[in-house]
């Protein structure tokens, strides 16, 4: 017992200790990540390591390229980069797991690239009390909540400027499978249907030209699964990067030579539509969290006639049932709702970085994997209309949404083949 009550009191102790290093931004239990190594004469201060630092450049580099993780693998294999565990190792002679084999040094499991590419320490921030103890029994750790955790920014050297490591964000969040020829397709993750709001997938056949290559609404390709029936939304590959480019470089020749009027229209704009849709958010938070008001009280009131038993304990469970179910529905969108509301600032439109973004580039000649992700947030494709032999097309760009510059809309005419005629395809 002597011992127990002795344990528990050192854990507390150490737990304290932690917890007064974390929010001080100092560094817990030595961890220093992949990249940076601890400087001699801070122990608590992070400087590159000239050995491994151009690695995480150079994976993040890669990614946001576009290629795929298999391929860094490759690269980091065929370059002889030792692994994260086999250069502690060497280093330290301390082990989490067992050492692999000598062929598997080089050998990166995909997780531990994951794991590079969305950490923030890269940024030159440092993030503290990401996990915690379940009990001072166990060895076991579980992971902190964002709002539980620590931030302290621009404690260290960066190794990743904002925009590259934003972007490998991004493709992280929209994580997309290679197509059959091993190839990331140009516009994955980014290609919505305008009409349904489901992703649109890539058909195209084995050897086949890529003019013959088209998008369709993977809704109605899973029609026989779902319950909600979309139609096709068919538009040719070649059309869409005609259409893109096109617009893309309107866009970014109105911005070089219209900037100051750029800027103001577009901060204009994006308080308008952030105003309007926290007006929607606030109204449908009130009305959830007043749903909730009235669910409680009716659990009270149930609970309060099983206790004195006018309510037997079947009743009880019959009628609390269905109250649960939407109770538990309610309390998670109201979470996600009053977080929503919280981040609405970070949200909103950063006219100035796109603007840095227009003048990073001399112009844009060929769409590449990653200027196409760097400049657009997404992309969606409504239905033809068989009347008039339009579709509308809308563009959404990266910080600031829609982009108006006053002038005629970029249009794209092509034989459709399966109604006989051509199709003018519009960017709205």
């Amino acid at each position: 017992m002597f011992n127990e009550f002795y344990a528990r009191d050192t854990s507390k102790k150490i737990r304290a200790v932690k917890q007064a290093k974390a929010q001080r931004g100092e560094r817990v239990n030595g961890e220093v990540p992949y990249g940076y190594i601890a400087d001699p004469n801070d122990r608590n201060h992070l400087i590159p390591d000239p050995e491994t630092a151009h690695v995480v450049k150079q994976i993040f580099a890669m990614y946001v390229r576009g290629d795929r993780i298999c391929e860094i693998q490759n690269w980091l294999r065929d370059n002889e980069i030792l692994t994260v565990g086999e250069l502690r190792y060497r280093r330290t002679g301390r082990t989490q797991h067992p050492r692999p084999q000598l062929n598997a040094w080089y050998n990166w499991p995909e997780k531990t690239l994951y794991d590079i590419l969305a950490r923030q320490e890269y940024l030159g921030h440092t993030i503290t009390a990401k996990t915690y103890k379940v009990s001072y029994k166990s060895k076991k750790t579980r992971k902190n909540a964002e709002d539980k955790r620590y931030f302290f920014p621009n404690t260290h050297e960066p190794l990743i400027d904002e925009e590259t490591f934003a972007l490998a964000q991004k493709r992280i969040a929209t994580r997309h499978r290679p197509t059959k020829s091993d190839e990331i397709d140009l516009f994955s993750g980014l290609l919505f249907c305008g009409d349904c709001g489901y992703k649109m997938y890539l058909q195209k056949g084995a050897g086949t030209p890529e003019r013959k290559h088209a998008y369709t609404c993977g809704n109605y390709r899973n029609r026989a699964r779902n319950d909600f029936l979309c139609t096709t939304h068919y538009i040719r590959k070649s059309v869409l990067k005609e259409l893109v480019l096109a617009d893309l470089q309107r866009i970014m020749s109105y911005v070089k030579g219209h900037e100051q009027e750029f800027i103001q229209t577009a901060t204009e704009c994006s308080e308008q539509a952030m105003k309007k849709a926290l007006g929607h958010q606030r109204k449908e938070l009130d009305k959830a969290e007043a749903r909730l008001g009235e669910i409680n009280l009716l659990f009270r009131k149930l609970y309060e006639d099983n206790a004195l038993g006018r309510l037997s304990n079947e009743q009880f469970v019959f009628l609390t049932s269905g109250y649960e179910d939407e109770k538990a529905a309610l309390t998670k969108r109201v979470a996600e709702l009053r977080k929503e509301l919280d981040t609405a600032a970070e949200r909103s439109a950063d006219v100035k970085r796109f603007v840095a973004l227009v003048r990073r580039y001399t112009e844009i000649s060929e769409l590449t994997y990653e200027n196409v992700h760097e400049f657009i947030d997404r992309i969606l494709v409504y239905e033809l209309d068989k009347n008039t032999n339009t579709r509308k097309i809308e563009i959404f760009y990266s910080f600031v949404g829609k982009v108006d510059t006053g002038d005629q809309p970029t249009e794209s005419v092509s034989y459709f083949r399966q109604i006989g005629a051509d199709v003018k395809s519009v960017v709205v």
